[in-house]
């Protein structure tokens, strides 16, 4: 049975009529409204909201929230994890890692104090078996394995034989992975939490999601194990078996689901939650409450883009696309509908650990003019209506209306933009490539500028740019043979070769935001929204004693 604790009546409210209260608190005359006490049964209990269902499942991937890795690395622990400052990868699950000679061998050692929240060691066939699952999920999921030796011919169904794949339980405690060509990156890649370990017998818990019934029946190797699971969220304990449990400071976690991020932050305002991230954005507003708050941002390691389709039209000229590209004025944009959230793209890959952003293109209208008419189109003379096709719950974006307008104005160029439903888009994108333009974003799942433009080494079919290009796959296969300075080197020349033929226009990266109470101590920004929360801790007497600052 679930117990919720007394609230005021104004919090009830909020909940039936969110609407309605927020106009009058955040628009209306301010005025203090109560805080609730934190309950006794919460006591050293991190609370976060979230918009999204969650699950317990390391091997799904939802809306690509900060609470969704929060909640999965609570509960499991990947063999690695990156260092968010550097982007370097940190021991976790093993302890040490060795690179064969010739760099297509790598062998883990996990750690021999790691254990599952009900005490038993963690295995290396732990690993195997969690990834013999994941090679059997969805391609988008399972490819986060295909640079093992085989892996993507065993998940195509081209091997049968699984013993096959370059995986291998040494012995208990080491694993070895082979690889089909060198890729220098690989032991960040562990730290996705896709790759986390599974027990025996978790794969029919989770399939038929018994932990609603029984939460301590998912057995789990995380700081964290699962106490109670129901409709409203996760509650969470700290495990007493974790290999690091001396230096987690909470007593356990709560994931509240709520409907709506505003609603998450009126909630942090009563007291009823600590987190919320990402934050909505607004106009700055005060706090309807005396509680005391802080924001902290962090760039995410992704970027939205204009792609073109090269395949047909005059977008197989690349300085239609070029022109394109400089005609856009994105700071202007970004200023007016998502000031401080989204930034201006100049290049590819945003600023990240280790390596600063590059500023490679600029806007530059006369230029594209130019280049638009040696192509044969001056002032858009003779220029076909291009066709961009973007899905219905794109229908509320401002920015795709304003790129086009932009081109029209400045170039001559007309768009016409379709907002279809998914079967319909899902016709388009076939092989022919019944389109012209699409918007869309990418966000990575390492700390490295190769993760963004590995999209570059798939073949057209798969491509929605339908641009592939030699030296570019020489560049990035390059690049994973190498590491350091090197491979910053061979992936800067990549991007620079990407921002030269432009067959996507970077328009944006965002800029995420976090709201907290002042009590939760030890935040860090992470690019890839992985913040481990058995770092955090909670200092009660700072809730009355820290400076109030203005919302957005």
């Amino acid at each position: 049975m679930t117990t919720t604790p007394r609230v005021h009546w104004w919090i009830g409210f909020a909940l039936l009529s969110l609407g309605g209260l927020m106009a009058v608190v955040f628009f209306g005359a301010q005025k203090s409204l109560p805080v609730i006490s934190r309950p006794s049964e919460d006591a050293n209990i991190l609370r976060l909201a979230c918009v999204q269902n969650l699950s317990p499942d390391p091997q799904r991937r939802t809306s690509p929230y900060p609470a969704h890795n929060q909640f999965i690395l609570s509960l499991w622990e990947p063999l690695i994890e990156c260092d968010p400052a550097t982007g370097q990868p940190q021991p976790a699950a093993a302890q040490s890692w060795e690179w064969s000679p010739d760099r297509l061998t790598l062998t883990l050692k996990l750690r021999p104090d790691a254990r599952w929240s009900n005490g038993e060691p963690v295995s290396a066939h732990d690993f195997i078996r969690s990834w013999r699952r994941l090679l059997g999920r969805p391609i988008e999921l399972a490819q986060t394995l295909f640079p093992l030796k085989n892996a993507e011919a065993f998940h195509l169904g081209h091997l049968k034989d699984f013993g096959a794949v370059g995986m291998q339980a040494v012995d208990g405690l080491t694993l070895r992975l082979e690889l089909s060509k060198v890729r220098s990156s690989l032991v960040a890649e562990l730290a996705d939490p896709l790759l986390s370990p599974l027990p025996e017998g978790s794969e029919q818990i989770l399939a038929a999601a018994s932990f609603f019934r029984d939460p301590t029946a998912l057995v789990t190797n995380g700081p964290f194990r699962l106490q109670r699971a129901d409709y409203d969220g996760f509650r969470l304990l700290a495990s007493p078996h974790y290999h690091g449990s001396r230096d987690v400071r909470l007593a356990g976690l709560r994931f509240i689901r709520v409907d709506y991020l505003a609603l998450g932050q009126l909630l942090l305002a009563a007291g009823v939650v600590d987190i919320v991230s990402p934050m909505s954005y607004g106009e700055k507003r005060l706090m309807p409450t005396e509680r005391q708050v802080k924001y902290e941002h962090e760039l995410v390691l992704g970027v939205t883009t204009l792609d073109f389709n090269v395949s047909r039209g005059p977008l197989r000229d690349i300085r239609v696309r070029q022109a394109l590209a400089l005609a856009l004025d994105r700071s202007r944009l970004t200023n007016k509908f998502n000031p401080g959230r989204m930034v201006p793209a100049w290049s590819w890959i945003p600023s990240m650990p280790g390596r600063p952003g590059l500023n490679l293109l600029k806007k530059n209208v006369e230029e594209a003019r130019r280049l638009l008419a040696a192509a044969g189109y001056p002032v858009g003379r003779g220029f076909p209506v291009l066709e961009m096709s973007l899905p219905l719950w794109q229908r509320d974006d401002p920015y795709p209306a304003e790129w086009v307008e932009t081109w029209y104005q400045e170039l001559g160029v007309r768009t016409h933009i379709s907002h279809e439903p998914a079967a319909v888009r899902a016709k388009r994108m076939t092989a022919a490539g019944d389109y012209d333009l699409l918007y869309s974003s990418m966000v990575a799942t390492v700390p490295d500028a190769g993760d963004l433009l590995s999209g570059f080494l798939w073949p057209s079919e798969i491509n929605a740019t339908k641009w592939v290009d030699k030296k570019m796959i020489g560049l990035l296969n390059e690049a994973n043979t190498l590491t350091g300075e090197r491979r910053l080197a061979a992936l800067e020349k990549a991007e620079q070769l990407l921002m030269t033929a432009v067959p996507n226009v970077p328009v944006m990266f965002e800029r995420r935001q976090a709201m907290l109470a002042a009590e939760v101590q030890g935040w860090y920004p992470d690019p890839l929204a992985r913040q481990s929360l058995r770092r955090l801790w909670l200092e009660p007497a700072l809730a009355n004693n820290s400076r109030r600052e203005p919302g957005l």
